[in-house]
C-alpha cells in the first residue's frame, strides 16, 4: 500500500501587508487619543466597588445571618453611576452657562 501526501498552499494576497499595515496605524494613532488617567481612575473605581461589595456583603452577613444580596450589590455599580452623575452634573453646568 503507498501513502499519497497531499500538500496545499495557501498565499495571502500582495495587498494584505499594506491592509494590516493600516489597520495597525489606526489602532496606534486610536492608542495615542486615550486618556490613561481616565481609564486608571474608572479602573480604581471598579476594584473600590468590588471591595466595598466584599465589605458590605460580609457586613450583611454577620447582620442577618444568612447570606443574601441586597443593596451592597449597588457597589458593584459605582463606575457607572459615577459616569453618569458626572456626565449630568457636566452637561447642567453646560446648559447653565450658555444661559448667561
Amino acid at each position: 500500500m503507498q501513502t499519497v501526501e497531499i500538500v496545499i498552499t495557501v498565499r495571502r494576497p500582495r495587498s494584505w501587508k499594506r491592509r494590516t499595515a493600516r489597520v495597525w496605524r489606526a489602532v496606534r494613532k486610536r492608542a495615542a487619543k486615550v486618556n490613561w488617567g481616565a481609564v486608571a481612575w474608572y479602573g480604581f473605581l471598579t476594584v473600590a466597588g468590588v471591595v466595598l461589595y466584599k465589605v458590605g456583603a460580609a457586613y450583611a452577613l454577620k447582620e442577618r445571618g444568612y447570606y443574601a444580596v441586597g443593596g451592597e450589590a449597588l457597589a458593584l455599580l459605582l463606575p457607572v453611576l459615577w459616569y453618569a452623575v458626572g456626565t449630568t452634573i457636566r452637561d447642567f453646568m453646560r446648559d447653565v452657562r450658555s444661559w448667561w
